[in-house]
């Protein structure tokens, strides 16, 4: 068995499971790695140095092609900068693929480099990881490692998917090079099978056992999730025929239909009566994060609340289920036996029209600073763009603004950190056709600005910074400013320039101190053939906080 056969074997394999990207970090001991996927076609591959950088940029990638996407890394701490897209990735569900190289464990006591501990360092946020050996000496031995690798990366796409870790030891010499595959020697390996979905006909079983009558106040909360036109179908259906009311924010990307688009409007005017007409039944939740703090607070305090969260998957079940779009032939009025109430949904409606009358006028009149900035932005991006919103005041903002049907809405909400906002638009965009915009906090995009350093950096990106001066978003919030600690080590003034910045990794740049200039600047920025990539819109003189704070005081 020639040395290094199992590293062979990856090509082929990782090629057999849909990885056509790679993000390769620099380093000696993932060398035979490197030679690996810069030796085959099938592979495009993106050097990128930051590995922290890397982990998001990949998992921008994997997001928008819904497919896996691999990032590589040498020993040591580079591993451990994958945690957090590794951990975004997870509570995403996207399929990231980190292949980390690592020193053979007999070397580790001899006081080498670059060694750490790297079994299973993301435990609590993957959905599996493997060691191969660092030799292989029979074919059978070849045969096993096969075997496990193609169980791991079958289960990166087996829904839920989710990001997987496989950590190679590697022996020196490391630039050797590598054998020919022979995987076709050792026999075919079938994909696993997807994770059987309960039946939707049990689901809705169990849903009629939770629920008092048929005619009862049915809510379903769609978090964060990708444009999925078989749900966004089903839920058509059922708001039409069953009346259940269906709340779906910005960036459940479910726009198009009569859903709830804006609960933290809805939630912020109601008195008590309001809420007790719009307190439900049965609440079916299924997606992944909520930006609404104030609806999650309202459904938080329903003790007696009946809840049933469902993986997407299962909604989409019990959605064909219901439209009678399924093989068992039941027609749409069979379905579920759990009719909504059309007063409830009535409800819902009403109060949301209520919302927005109240808010428009005062959208309108915003004083120049980050509300009116992120208004301006969602009325005046073109039609088919993708939207990036940074974590923080940018995506909170944003849900508050009328909601756009031509436009699909990303932010890392999984666990809604700032530290990859810029690099993930930067992976979407990477492997897009479309043009893609990011609006993002000056912390946020100060703190990844290595997503900058990236020699395949996107044409069709362009990045919208609202420069508060440091962490605006504690200065929204009840209770931080009225700590001694908070100028200093919340907010976080910080005396970086943005343009000198952005002109240090070669990126064009404009700014706009003022509501005129912002409207020129936006103009320029979204104009066909721009090379500007960096908009800074500078709210540092504005007082942001009070202006928050008095529309939502205004519009009760």
């Amino acid at each position: 068995m020639q040395r290094n056969q199992h590293i062979a074997e990856l090509g082929p394999l990782l090629a057999r499971w849909g990885i056509q990207h790679t993000l390769l970090c620099p380093g000696s001991r993932n060398a035979p790695l490197t030679q690996l996927f810069t030796s085959r076609e099938q592979f495009s591959c993106h050097s990128v140095v930051d590995e922290r950088s890397a982990g998001y940029v990949a998992l921008g990638m994997a997001r928008q092609l819904e497919e896996p996407v691999a990032v590589v890394t040498t020993s040591g701490t580079a591993v451990l900068n994958l945690a957090p897209a590794m951990a975004e990735a997870f509570h995403q569900r996207v399929p990231l693929v980190a292949i980390t190289a690592d020193r053979p464990l007999e070397k580790i006591p001899r006081f080498n480099n670059q060694w750490l501990d790297q079994e299973a360092p993301f435990f609590t946020s993957t959905k599996g990881f493997y060691q191969t050996p660092p030799r292989v000496n029979e074919p059978e031995d070849l045969d096993q490692i096969i075997m496990h690798l193609d169980a791991l990366l079958g289960a990166a796409v087996t829904r839920p998917a989710g990001p997987v870790h496989l950590n190679i030891p590697l022996e020196e010499p490391l630039y050797e090079p590598l054998p020919e595959p022979v995987m076709g020697k050792y026999g075919e390996h079938t994909r696993p099978g997807e994770i059987a979905a309960e039946p939707a006909g049990e689901i809705i079983h169990q849903l009629r056992n939770m629920i008092p009558s048929q005619d009862s106040r049915v809510l379903v909360l769609a978090g964060t999730g990708y444009p999925d036109p078989g749900i966004l179908h089903g839920l058509a259906v059922l708001l039409e025929q069953h009346r259940w009311a269906v709340v779906a924010e910005h960036t459940a990307n479910l726009t198009g239909i009569q859903c709830i688009a804006h609960p933290e409007l809805i939630m912020a005017m109601a008195g008590e009566p309001e809420r007790e007409a719009l307190r439900p039944d049965l609440l079916l939740s299924f997606g992944g994060q909520v930006i609404s703090k104030r609806l999650k607070h309202f459904l938080q305090s329903l003790p007696d609340l009946r809840h049933h969260e469902l993986a997407p998957w299962e909604m989409e079940a019990i959605l064909k289920y219901g439209t009678g779009d399924h093989d068992k032939g039941d027609s749409p009025a069979a379905v579920p036996g759990i009719s909504g109430s059309g007063d409830y949904l009535e409800a819902w409606k009403k109060q949301e029209a209520l919302a927005l009358e109240a808010a428009g006028e005062k959208l309108k009149n915003l004083p120049f600073g980050n509300f009116q900035a992120i208004r301006r932005i969602m009325e005046r991006i073109p039609a088919g763009w993708s939207l990036h919103l940074g974590n923080s005041a940018a995506v909170r903002y944003a849900h508050l603004v009328p909601a756009r049907e031509d436009l699909t809405c990303h932010a890392n909400r999984g666990t809604s950190g700032i530290d990859g906002c810029v690099s993930t638009a930067v992976g979407a965009a990477m492997v897009s056709d479309e043009q893609h915009l990011l609006v993002v906090g000056d912390l946020g995009f100060v703190y990844d600005s290595n997503a900058m350093w990236n020699k395949d950096f996107p044409g069709n990106l362009r990045v919208v910074v609202l420069n508060d001066g440091g962490g605006g978003i504690f200065r929204l919030l009840e209770g931080p400013s009225r700590m001694d600690f908070f100028e200093e080590f919340s907010v976080t003034h910080h005396p970086v320039s943005l343009e000198l910045l952005s002109q240090a990794f070669g990126r064009g740049f404009l700014r706009a101190e003022n509501g005129q200039e912002l409207e020129e600047k936006l103009e320029s920025l979204f104009m066909p053939g721009n090379m500007a990539v960096v908009l800074e819109v500078d709210t540092t003189g504005s007082e942001n906080s009070r202006i928050f704070k008095d529309f939502f005081d205004q519009t009760r």
